[in-house]
C-alpha cells in the first residue's frame, strides 16, 4: 500500500461499508459461511487497501491517535471492531484465545497500513488481564477506549440442570468470562483512564440482559451482571471524564450465534422486523459510535442493537 498524505486522508464513506467489509473478511460467501461457524481466516487473495477505501484513499482519521484496547477480538464482533478502529486510525491492542489467529488479524491490518497488537489473553485470570492493560501502556503509551468484549455461551439447559462448575460449559466458567472478565478490565482500564484524567469504556452486554432465556439462564445472567457493573462504574467515573457505556446485540450472525441457535437461523431472520440477521460489523459501528468524541454526554447508556427486534 502507497504512503498517502495526511491531509488527503478522510473517513471512509458509510454507504456500502458492511458489504465491502464481508468480503474483505472472507473473500467469497462460502468464506463468510466457513468464519461464521468458526473456521479459519480465509486464505484467499485479498485486496491491497482497506475494503471501504476509493481510489487513492488512506486509512480513515476518525479515531488517529488514539489507542484503543480490545478483549475477546479473535473472532465476530471483537473482530469486527478491531479492524473498524485500525481502519479509523487507532492504534489497536486486542487479545483472545486463540495465538494464530491474532496474530493472522494483525498481519492483515499491517499489511492494509493499519497498526495494532495482538497478545494472548485468559480474562478469565485477572493476572493475565493486569499483563494485558500494562503492556498496552508499555506499547502504545496509554489507553483511551476500552472495548470489553470477550465472551461465551456458556451451558444450555434449564436453571435445575446446567453443570454448575467445570472449566468449560459451566455456570462457573460463563460467569468468569462474560462478567469477571469485564471487572478485571474494567478495574486495570480505570486505573490507566483516572491517570490520564479521561476514557471511554465499553462492555458487551446482549438482547438477553433484557429478559429471560428458557435454555440460556446462564448467559443471560452473566449479561444482565455487565449492565449492572457499567451503569455502576458510569456512576463513579462520569465525573472523573470517563464514560462507560454497554451494548446489546441482538441475533448477529457469528460462530457463537451458531452454537447457541444451529446452522439454519431463517427462523431468527424472519422474526426480525428488519427482515435479516445482524453481522459482526453492525455491532462495530454503534461501539464506534459510542466510543466518539460527538457521544461526550452519554454515560451509562446501554444501547440495543437489533434490527428493531426488542422495539
Amino acid at each position: 500500500m502507497t504512503e498517502q498524505n495526511p491531509k488527503e486522508m478522510r473517513p471512509h464513506p458509510n454507504d456500502g461499508v458492511v458489504a465491502a467489509r464481508r468480503a474483505f473478511l472472507t473473500g467469497s460467501a462460502a468464506g463468510l459461511a466457513s468464519l461464521a461457524a468458526g473456521g479459519a481466516l480465509a486464505d484467499t487473495a485479498q485486496p491491497d487497501r482497506w475494503p471501504w477505501q476509493r481510489e487513492n484513499d488512506g486509512i480513515g482519521s476518525r479515531f488517529r491517535d488514539r489507542v484503543v484496547l480490545i478483549t475477546g477480538a479473535t473472532s465476530g464482533i471483537g473482530r469486527a471492531a478491531t479492524e473498524a478502529f485500525a481502519g479509523e486510525g487507532a492504534r489497536v491492542f486486542f487479545c483472545g484465545r486463540r495465538e494464530s489467529r491474532g496474530q493472522r488479524i494483525a498481519r492483515r491490518i499491517h499489511d492494509l497500513g493499519g497498526e495494532s497488537t495482538f497478545m494472548r489473553t485468559d480474562v478469565r485470570e485477572e493476572e493475565q488481564v493486569r499483563r494485558f492493560v500494562e503492556k498496552c501502556v508499555e506499547t502504545y503509551g496509554t489507553v483511551d477506549i476500552a472495548f470489553n468484549n470477550a465472551g461465551i455461551e456458556g451451558p444450555r439447559g434449564d436453571v435445575s440442570a446446567i453443570e454448575l462448575r467445570g472449566e468449560e460449559q459451566s455456570y462457573r466458567d460463563v460467569m468468569r468470562t462474560n462478567t469477571d472478565g469485564v471487572v478485571y478490565s474494567m478495574r486495570h482500564e480505570l486505573r490507566v483512564m483516572r491517570d490520564r484524567g479521561r476514557g471511554v469504556i465499553v462492555n458487551t452486554a446482549s438482547m438477553l440482559a433484557h429478559g429471560g432465556a428458557e435454555e440460556w439462564g446462564a448467559y443471560s445472567a452473566s449479561k444482565h451482571a455487565v449492565i449492572g457493573l457499567t451503569r455502576s462504574a458510569a456512576r463513579a467515573n462520569a465525573g472523573r471524564n470517563i464514560r462507560v457505556l454497554s451494548v446489546s446485540p441482538g441475533a448477529v450472525d457469528t460462530a457463537l450465534l451458531r452454537r447457541m441457535y444451529g446452522e439454519d437461523l431463517s427462523r431468527i431472520e424472519r422474526a426480525n422486523p428488519s427482515g435479516r440477521i445482524g453481522r459482526p460489523e453492525d455491532i462495530a459501528a454503534a461501539v464506534l459510535n459510542l466510543a466518539a468524541p460527538e457521544s461526550g454526554y452519554l454515560h451509562g447508556v446501554d444501547v440495543q442493537v437489533n434490527g428493531g427486534s426488542g422495539a
